[in-house]
């Protein structure tokens, strides 16, 4: 059995960022001046981060609630939750301040960016998560399902896809805006931990049963839920990084 859960909570601890100190003056400024195609393309993308990232925020205290016997993996989704949210933040503070997406409230502005969203990825983030977080209220046993939906393809693959895919459009883009580029690199930043926790979770679980394997194995298909807004070579490094995740948890693909 893999045990140790602490250094996540350390890691955590150590990449602690605030959200409302990035300076998004210039990138304000940006995007009245970005080509049509730009602009299409960051809103698509910051689209699917609100939606997502405002449901995985949502749905990760049954985690917590479900590692209650266990301490250490407790605080560490204890710790993630709260870097959910301070992502939800921020993305909800680029699409307001920047975007100027209307709204009085993260639920109206969600409603205005929902359309541009694929029904796939608004399946995977509100139909498909919340079924999982529910099972696992009902039942702390699913709990390893669960993270592998959770951190091992919607955090390992999906989000990761639309992250690289946000900082290549970014690195891309006629005009700078190096504080939504901040923001997103301190996102992948705290992802990067939070889909090695997952791993381990996985891991010490010992037994991968075959509804598991199937579920993993299939992850990289997810990345087509942000359709043409990520590139093939987004796909393909995210694809690269899902089988390595798989291979580390004793995983092949067939």
């Amino acid at each position: 059995m893999i045990t140790g859960y602490g250094h996540f909570a350390q890691l955590a601890e150590s990449l602690q960022w605030d959200e409302t100190a990035i300076d998004l003056s210039t990138d304000v400024e940006a995007w009245a001046k970005l080509e049509d195609e730009e602009n299409e393309q960051i809103l698509g993308l910051l689209a699917g981060f609100v939606v997502g990232e405002t449901s995985v925020a949502t749905h990760l205290k049954n985690f917590q609630t479900a590692a209650s016997t266990d301490d250490a993996m407790a605080k560490v989704f204890e710790a993630q939750a709260r870097d959910e949210a301070r992502h939800a933040r921020f993305f909800d503070r680029v699409v307001r301040e920047v975007v100027e997406v209307p709204g009085e409230n993260l639920t109206e502005r969600m409603d205005a960016l929902r359309d541009r969203v694929s029904p796939d990825l608004v399946e995977l983030f509100e139909e498909r998560l919340p079924a999982m977080a529910e099972r696992v209220a009902q039942d702390a046993q699913n709990l390893t399902a669960a993270v592998g939906l959770y951190h091992m393809i919607l955090e390992g693959v999906v989000l990761t896809a639309g992250q690289h895919a946000l900082l290549e459009t970014l690195e891309g883009c006629s005009i700078n805006m190096p504080g939504m580029r901040k923001g997103m690199e301190l996102v992948l930043r705290d992802e990067r931990w939070h889909i090695g926790f997952g791993s381990r979770v996985i891991q010490s679980a010992d037994v991968v049963d075959d509804e598991m394997e199937e579920l993993l194995t299939q992850g990289t298909k997810a990345a087509s839920a942000w359709g043409d807004l990520i590139s093939a070579k987004s796909v393909d490094k995210v694809d690269q990084l899902h089988r390595r995740r798989l291979k580390s948890v004793g995983i092949k693909f067939w």
